[in-house]
């Protein structure tokens, strides 16, 4: 909770900019949702008879509405997403700094490869969670509270019937999501062996060619980046 409550503060100066890209999810996610309504709303009528003039109404209707959802759901992407940027940002100028405050003790015991590998794909994951995550999450919890009602009028048994699978499908997902946590971690500290690798050998290229090693740490690197696409491709599996 306490690392929450420090990652929380870097939103503090886009608040105006979270808010707005709530707006536009709760937005997109309502004119969204009367496009069933105003097709149900077409079958119906079209049942009594159908005119170009009732199919051109509502297609031009239909038309506009997913418009100006789409418009929403831009916005929603571009303001969020660009605030994700920008909190990314700030985390990586205040690691920054905090290198800059360590003891050359930290170093030694350290290897920079593996700082290296949390200053950039550490904070990228970052940026993932502080956009896309608050957005998608934000969406979906939108969508159930305001379909659920419209679900309990059309049809409350079969509403009940899908709330019977919920528990289901929430240990389905609290499962899965732990495999893929476990896996992510793994991958994540297999790229900090990477780069510290790559960063060791730059750092000691004359050592290298001095002792004719080139073959040997082409080699010892091509060994690493596959058994690294390979732990990627199981992830994804």
């Amino acid at each position: 909770m306490h690392d929450l409550r420090k990652f929380a503060r870097y939103f503090r100066p886009y608040k105006k900019s979270l808010t707005t890209g709530i707006l536009c999810i709760f937005a997109s996610v309502v004119i969204g949702l009367l496009i069933p309504f105003l097709v149900g709303r077409a079958v119906d009528d079209l049942q009594s008879g159908v005119t170009w003039g009732k199919l051109t109404r509502y297609a031009l209707t239909i038309f506009g509405v997913s418009i100006v959802s789409g418009i929403f759901l831009f916005l929603q992407r571009r303001i969020l997403i660009g605030m994700s940027r920008h909190v990314e940002y700030d985390i990586r100028r205040d690691f920054y700094a905090h290198l800059q405050r360590l003891p050359l003790s930290f170093y030694q015991s350290n290897r920079i490869g593996d700082l290296m590998a949390r200053a950039t794909n550490d904070l990228g994951a970052i940026r993932q969670l502080a956009g896309p995550m608050i957005m998608y999450t934000l969406q979906t919890v939108f969508v159930v509270i305001l379909i659920l009602p419209l679900m309990l009028r059309i049809s409350p048994r079969l509403t009940l019937l899908l709330f019977v699978t919920m528990p289901l499908v929430s240990l389905t997902v609290k499962y899965f999501g732990q495999q893929v946590h476990v896996r992510f971690e793994k991958i994540q500290e297999f790229f900090s062996q990477i780069s510290a690798r790559a960063q060791e050998n730059f750092s000691g290229v004359r050592v290298v060619r001095a002792y004719a090693q080139e073959e040997s740490e082409i080699a010892a690197f091509e060994h690493l980046n596959r058994q690294y696409a390979e732990r990627n491709l199981a992830l994804v599996r």
